[in-house]
């Protein structure tokens, strides 16, 4: 399976590590479609990919955590997924990342700008991909040890 590094900044200067700068928030990555095995880098199996990551746009990641046995029931779900984001205007590309060192999976999507994802948000596709959410056909909620959380960067 293809691997995803996140490397911090710091890490890839040292190593000279050269891939796509991803500042935000939480920090200034180096996203890497490659395996890069130190300490410090978030690494990934991706579980499926649509898209190309680009040198530019705006990338959200839903980072959701996820228990061991809970883990085939979230990929199955996620590998069925509709695939409506991909026919959004301004959408680039689509990963979704297994953990290789924790638990806590990446969803990340990438965007044209941050208003191209906004729209998404108050699209239909939007309501359809997320339509079971809080209700019985939805994945229980124990196979989430923690809340998800969401974090954006610039490239």
């Amino acid at each position: 399976m293809k691997k995803v590094s996140f490397i911090p900044v710091s890490v890839a200067e040292t190593s000279h590590v050269t891939g796509l700068n991803m500042q935000g928030e939480s920090g200034h990555f180096v996203y890497l479609e490659e395996d890069f095995d130190h300490r410090d880098t978030k690494q990934y199996e991706i579980l499926s990919e649509t898209g190309l990551v680009s040198a530019q746009g705006y990338v959200v990641i839903n980072n959701i955590p996820v228990t061991e046995d809970g883990r085939p029931a979230f990929e199955e779900r996620f590998l069925k997924r509709a695939g409506l984001v991909e026919s959004e205007p301004g959408f680039q590309a689509i990963r979704i990342l297994r953990p290789l060192k924790d638990d806590t999976y990446a969803i990340m999507t990438v965007w044209d700008n941050e208003e191209s994802f906004k729209n998404w948000q108050t699209s239909n596709s939007y309501k359809n991909a997320h339509k079971n959410r809080g209700t019985s056909s939805a994945l229980s909620t124990e196979v989430f040890p923690r809340p998800s959380f969401v974090t954006t960067y610039q490239l």
